[in-house]
């Protein structure tokens, strides 16, 4: 069958991501995220780090 009592129990890795992801828009994105290189996803990484440690930072200071 090639199914695993996790597959089973919890959900593949796809309806984890439709149920905890809302917005269908980022999650196309993140599919879309996981075909770039290993080095293209560290960069959006990177940018999205950046952009969420901007935004933390803009609130505790406002």
């Amino acid at each position: 069958m090639e199914v695993s009592i996790d597959q089973l129990v919890y959900g593949d890795q796809d309806n984890k991501a439709e149920q905890s992801i809302s917005d269908r828009e980022l999650l196309s994105m993140f599919k879309k995220v996981q075909l770039l290189s290993e080095r293209q996803k560290e960069t959006v990484k990177d940018f999205l780090s950046s952009y969420i440690f901007t935004n933390d930072l803009k609130q505790k200071l406002a």
